[in-house]
């Protein structure tokens, strides 16, 4: 037997696969970078894209609303904001998390992952968006016709500091950047509207240029910094979460350089679509199946007619939020859901692209699910569940034969397997 390792609900898994399989196995790239992660993110600061130093930057402002993603992103917040803060003694600034349509996070969530060491220094600064309760500012709409109202927060300050990351984003092309703002800080409809670009074919994972929703975003944002300046702080992170690069400035030409690295990272090539893909969310983003869909969107391309995806996610958080939930328990059958999501076409719900694929994926091969959410549960969306990662591996073994080819994608959620040309 061949032994391979993934990162299965938090812990080490250890899968067995017969030698009579071709395995093969992608995550992501390291990178060889012997700085410190601080030095890294200050080295960008000191010489940003297109954009005064951020020394500067601090002492051409009065205030600060400094944004930070929220739980639903792995940015090393407290890493960053262990060099920002050097920056910001004796400055007027206040911190909002920017989880766009997100759930709040809770205390727990500032405490141990957004705000880590620097908890009890900073929650009294702290802000939390809330996109369908909070007073918004109307910025008009984009020529797309998005509808622009950004959390009124905005208008308190002088300036904005942008902290994120960039990994691939399956529609959006990649994290980081102007998603800060938009959805990050953004009213509940701006966001559906922008996302609803989601179902247009150029919304692809690793693509900017030509990416309808990324222009929207770009278009969007680019009303808010032209009233607020805004210095933008973006990491990108190896597989083991590592700081190995960064860029600042300008909140957009940063996000071009950025995706330059994450792509090396996380775009690895394969030689063969395969049998038997075995999709591996890695936390956080295998919180829920709203956010370790990631997982399915990334890699479903690499497999065969006839073959078999196995989508390892934990989902402690379940299927999602509530209009997510529904959503994907709208039908009792594959037909029934592609009934739905044509509907959905015509009147776009927050969401609605998340499903769209699912049919066109089953009308030739399947689609399992390892996770701890119930057997009743994962029926209810129309899919399989398998009990354990080893358990689908061997029940895909007897349905595919001994020579079946098999791809593991560890951190399916970030991870984007390119068939060479």
């Amino acid at each position: 037997m061949l032994k391979f390792d993934v990162l299965y609900a938090g812990e080490k898994t250890t899968i067995d696969i017969p030698e009579s399989c071709d395995v093969q196995v992608v995550e992501p790239q390291p990178v060889d970078v012997d700085m410190d992660p601080a030095q890294i993110v200050d080295d960008a600061l000191e010489s940003p894209i297109d954009s005064p130093s951020f020394e500067e930057f601090i002492a051409s402002h009065d205030s600060f609303l400094v944004i930070v993603n929220d739980y639903a992103r792995r940015t090393p917040t407290p890493e960053i904001l262990k060099v920002v803060l050097l920056y910001l003694e004796d400055v007027d600034f206040k911190i909002i998390v920017a989880s766009g349509t997100h759930a709040k996070p809770t205390e727990k969530d500032l405490r141990e992952q957004i705000l880590g060491q620097f908890y009890e220094e900073l929650k009294d600064r702290v802000i939390l968006h809330d996109c369908k309760n909070d007073e918004m500012v109307d910025y008009g709409e984009t020529s797309r016709g998005t509808p622009l109202k950004f959390n009124k927060t905005i208008t308190e300050f002088d300036a904005i500091i942008a902290i994120n990351s960039i990994e691939p984003h399956y529609f959006a092309g990649y994290t980081g950047g102007r998603k800060s703002i938009l959805p990050g800080i953004a009213e509940y409809m701006t966001v559906e509207r922008n996302h609803s670009m989601a179902l247009d074919e150029r919304a692809n994972v690793l693509a900017l240029k030509g990416n309808p929703l990324h222009e929207d975003m770009e278009e969007a944002v680019g009303k808010v910094v032209n009233d607020y300046p805004t210095f933008g702080i973006n990491v990108v992170q190896d597989g083991e979460g590592r700081i190995v690069g960064a860029v600042a400035g300008d909140i957009f030409k940063q996000l071009y350089k950025g995706a330059e690295l994450a792509e090396e990272i996380y775009a690895p090539s394969i030689e063969n679509k395969v049998d038997l893909l075995l999709s591996v969310v890695y936390p956080p983003l295998d919180h829920d199946l709203y956010q370790g869909a990631k997982g399915f969107e990334n890699t479903k391309d690499v497999v065969r007619d006839g073959g078999i995806m196995a989508l390892m996610v934990a989902c402690p958080g379940g299927i999602g939020n509530e209009e997510y939930t529904e959503m994907m328990q709208c039908a009792d059958s594959v037909e029934g859901l592609v009934k739905r999501f044509e509907e959905m076409q015509e009147h776009y719900e927050l969401g609605a692209h998340k499903i769209g694929s699912i049919p066109p994926f089953l009308a030739n091969k399947e689609l399992w699910m390892v996770t701890e959410m119930s057997e009743e549960t994962v029926e209810s969306i129309n899919l399989k569940k398998a009990p354990s990662p080893q358990a689908a591996v061997d029940m895909a073994y007897e349905k595919l034969g001994p020579d079946m080819d098999v791809l593991i994608v560890r951190d399916s959620g970030n991870v984007v397997p390119q068939l060479s040309e």
